[in-house]
């Protein structure tokens, strides 16, 4: 199994209390039993940091556009997790990842910004695209090299390199003409007091003066529709821009770049159709240089399924109708831990039912959910009950919803007859498993069953974000459903059972604001759940600190385990 793409059942646990209080020992006794703990009303007894997260890209001129662009959550090995387009300044995710490890970035392609996500939330995107000092877009719309002609510089079947001097070994740089009447193939600049030809390592570079900004213009002849690379050294505050116009002089939109973390720029594109000519500008500020400019250009893009997606992105590249995928929690390895006694207060040894659960989703060249393929691992049965096991997709907010997004379900699945949304993984756990185990220190221990399915989406999907919530019901009593504390009963739940035993008000929460589901999400799986009877307080002794602080300590509580008092899965 690869453990990287791992998919999450979760939402948002709230638990509330009669009575608030945060611990202030930092070094409590020791309890022995969860149900004696004082926990904080807003805990949601998850080891991950989750939720809908908003993310506001801001330019910082209004000229530079960021809607209608994709921005991605990354891990630190710069692998694609998740991706959504801008619109109206905004892109929504549902963000899920450990709380210690499994480090997730924020990165916008179209100018190299990356920023770091720790929580969900509204966050704010500063997109570094300081290149105007006045307004270019007006002044630039009446370019033309004179003549009209396209220049031998054009690309012709290869990558070519259409930048001339761009290494400034040259001291070739001339003044913008007042009508812009600018030829190809030369540096020019508005001041020759705004730039210095100066000596950096060794090289020549074009360097800012000590008192101002300096920036200088190159015009090249394109083909829309080509690729296109940039490429510069810079001193770590200089940037690239890229302005696009027909042979008639229509301004036709721009790219915007800023160095990397390396200082250096190196970013790709496709010219946009009907471009003739681009505008290459370099911009820095006062005292930073830029050396080896480049700006090639090869043909359109090898695109094999003809979804419009090139083939060194396509993920599917030879099936049009998916594209990318993506993967829940953002980051990490989520597992699910029942007690299975509601609406009474079980042992809390969370090992009634425990499951971990693995989700690809697929999308297709429009960021449109195709299908979402799913892996379950059965790790324990310690209930003296029969079981089953359901999943029903909600919104990111745990709202369930109304439109029937299912078109079609595929191996060890059904669709849930009596809920919208709704599925089916088994209906009776030991009937279901291949052979008999407990894996709980008393019974029969086995390698997990695994149940693999594929839900395939309709149109009603579209691209909102949807999560499963996976939840156990009896066998022989279909309303009585066990759900993970913020989650609400089907329509199929027996909402008699509300407010009875321990519950409260169909919470899946007690008065005192503990759960009747455990989830632990990690980078690796370091979670094992308790032995038979053994309180998780015994099992895992930071786990109290953690509870009792709202999660805020010891988060790394799971690594802290008694081995006698787990079962060792692996």
């Amino acid at each position: 199994m690869n453990r990287f793409l791992s998919f999450a059942f979760v939402t948002l646990i709230l638990a509330s209390c009669t009575e608030v209080q945060k611990p202030t020992d930092l070094n409590p006794n020791n309890s022995n039993d969860l149900g004696s703990l004082v926990i904080p009303a807003d805990f949601n007894w998850s080891s991950s940091i989750k939720g809908v997260l908003t993310i506001n890209v801001v330019p910082d001129t209004a000229i530079f556009e960021v809607n209608g662009r994709d921005i991605y959550l990354m891990n630190a090995q710069d692998e694609i997790l998740n991706r959504a387009v801008v619109s109206n300044g905004l892109a929504e995710f549902y963000f899920n990842r450990p709380q210690v490890g499994g480090s997730v970035f924020a990165y916008l392609p179209s100018t190299g910004d990356r920023m770091e996500i720790t929580r969900p939330g509204n966050v704010t995107m500063n997109v570094r695209s300081n290149l105007f000092n006045v307004d270019y877009a007006t002044a630039l719309a009446s370019i033309n090299n004179g003549s009209g002609k396209k220049s031998s510089l054009k690309a012709k079947s290869t990558r070519a390199d259409l930048i001339v001097n761009g290494d400034f070994e040259t001291n070739d740089f001339t003044n913008v003409p007042n009508n812009f009447n600018l030829a190809l193939g030369k540096w020019y600049v508005h001041s020759s007091g705004k730039y210095k030809w100066s000596t950096k390592n060794g090289s020549k570079v074009f360097e800012s003066n000590n008192n101002s900004k300096g920036y200088a213009y190159q015009l090249v002849t394109v083909s829309g529709g080509d690729l296109y690379t940039t490429t510069a050294n810079t001193s770590g505050d200089f940037c690239i821009f890229i302005f696009y116009y027909s042979g008639s002089g229509s301004y036709l939109g721009y790219h915007g770049y800023a160095p990397g973390s390396n200082d250096n720029i190196d970013e790709n594109g496709t010219i946009p159709s009907g471009a003739d000519y681009a505008l290459i500008k370099i911009h820095g500020d006062k005292d930073e240089w830029i050396d080896n400019v480049t700006f090639n250009t090869a043909p359109p893009i090898q695109d094999a399924d003809g979804d419009g997606v090139d083939d060194n992105t396509d993920e599917y590249p030879n099936d049009a109708s998916r594209a990318y995928t993506s993967y829940f929690p953002t980051s990490g390895y989520q597992t699910v831990a029942f007690e299975d006694l509601w609406p009474e207060k079980g042992d809390y040894d969370f090992n009634d039912m425990v499951l971990t659960n693995n989700v690809v989703y697929t999308l297709d060249a429009n960021n449109d959910l195709v299908d979402a393929t799913f892996t379950i691992e059965l790790d324990a049965v310690g209930s003296g009950f029969a079981n089953g096991l359901a999943i029903v997709f909600v919104d990111d907010n745990a709202n369930f919803i109304a439109q029937d997004i299912i078109q079609s379900v595929s191996g060890d699945v059904i669709e849930d007859p009596n809920v919208t949304n709704g599925l089916i993984v088994f209906d009776h756990v030991y009937n279901a498993q291949s052979e008999y185990y407990q894996n709980n220190g008393v019974g029969p221990s086995k390698t997990p069953d695994v149940f693999t399915f594929t839900v395939t989406f309709n149109s009603n999907a579209s691209n909102q974000n949807i999560v499963p919530d996976v939840y156990i019901f009896r066998s022989n009593d279909r309303g009585l459903e066990i759900h993970l504390d913020g989650f609400s009963g089907t329509s199929a739940a027996n909402s008699s059972y509300y407010n009875t035993g321990d519950d409260v008000n169909g919470t899946y929460e007690t008065a005192s604001g503990l759960p009747w589901v455990l989830e632990v999400v990690t980078p690796d799986k370091s979670f094992e759940h308790p032995i038979e009877k053994v309180d998780i307080l015994v099992a895992y002794p930071e786990f109290q600190v953690w509870a009792e602080s709202g999660g805020s300590q010891n988060q790394n509580w799971m690594s802290s385990a008694v081995t006698s008092q787990i079962f060792d899965l692996f």
